[in-house]
């Protein structure tokens, strides 16, 4: 998301990842601030995986905005690479348009480094 808002860009955003074991659910919930300002919650992902038995992973993720409420759900199926970048854009363009971001988007979709995209290996400069 930070490569989304670009340089010049005066938001910060604050994540916290919630893991529901009992439901099998993942949220992330965003905050965002301005300039120097307090964060405020502004939006919502909650993931459920679907079982399948075709190979493919399946989700269903709820994308809530909490400004007006309103929630839209989205079913996710990732079989490769390619198929993931295709569908977590669908969740992406949920938070360019909360955060009014314009229609620019990391190259690879932010997840090259890891499956779950939410974890960045610093590379040692000893190795």
């Amino acid at each position: 998301m930070e490569s989304m808002l670009g340089d010049g860009e005066s938001v910060r955003l604050n994540y916290t990842r919630i893991f529901n074991f009992n439901e099998k659910r993942v949220s992330l919930r965003m905050e965002a601030s301005e300039g120097d300002g307090s964060f405020v919650p502004v939006g919502r992902v909650d993931v459920c995986e679907i079982p399948t038995n075709n190979g493919r992973v399946t989700c269903s993720c709820v994308l809530t905005e909490f400004e007006n409420g309103r929630s839209e759900r989205v079913i996710l199926r990732l079989k490769n690479s390619r198929e993931r970048e295709k569908e977590c854009e669908k969740v992406f363009g949920f938070f360019r348009k909360m955060l009014a971001i314009p229609e620019v988007k990391p190259l690879d979709g932010g997840l090259s480094d890891s499956s779950r995209g939410a974890h960045h290996r610093i590379s040692d400069p000893s190795e």
